[in-house]
């Protein structure tokens, strides 16, 4: 056999190797701006606008518990004031970090149906990427598909004061009270 038909199918083999997929370099790897997406979504600005609802009710929650305690003694005020605003504090820390959860799940969500849609591909932080060129970049699609969709996030909180609490335990205790089958001449238990 001579050299030159040699040289055609050593290059015939060459160039059908990479059709093969022998020489398959593994998953593609793109990357997503988390910071954008939980910034410049839709969700995102709707997380935003929830939470300024309940920093609302919450702030005049704390303005009818410091009229309350305008009742109180003096010395009980500042404890009382002191412990009022680490509750009210803690639950605008939970509601924070429920709302974030919404939008970080639903981002993931929509990160897990682009990955369905395209196959085999690793999807990264782009804060974790030193250097990588704007085509690996996919935050404008993710936020796309977020925007998209929708999100639910739960339900705006509710402050009490004392005095709806002491109303709320005397009608429990009025109920409790009351016998199964009342007489229905009178009834002292409100319906």
């Amino acid at each position: 056999m001579s050299r030159f038909p040699r040289f055609l199918s050593g290059l015939a083999l060459m160039l059908t190797l990479p059709l093969s997929g022998c020489l398959d370099t593994g998953p593609d790897v793109v990357c997503v701006d988390v910071d954008r997406v939980l910034s410049q979504s839709r969700a995102a600005q709707q997380a935003n606008e929830h939470l300024a609802k309940v920093q609302a009710i919450l702030q005049n929650g704390l303005a009818a518990y410091q009229e309350e305690l305008k009742k109180s003694p003096e010395e009980k005020r500042e404890q009382e004031l002191r412990q009022g605003l680490a509750v009210l504090q803690r639950q605008l820390v939970l509601e924070q970090a429920a709302a974030r959860d919404v939008v970080s799940k639903h981002m993931l969500a929509r990160i897990e149906a682009w990955r369905a849609d395209k196959g085999d591909v690793a999807v990264i932080a782009r804060q974790n990427v030193l250097s990588a060129p704007a085509s690996m970049d996919i935050t404008a699609e993710i936020i796309s598909r977020m925007d998209a969709g929708s999100v639910q996030f739960a339900e705006l909180p509710k402050v009490r004061s004392r005095k709806d609490e002491v109303e709320e335990k005397q009608q429990r205790n009025r109920r409790i009270s009351c016998p199964s089958q009342p007489d229905r001449r009178i009834s002292p238990c409100p319906l």
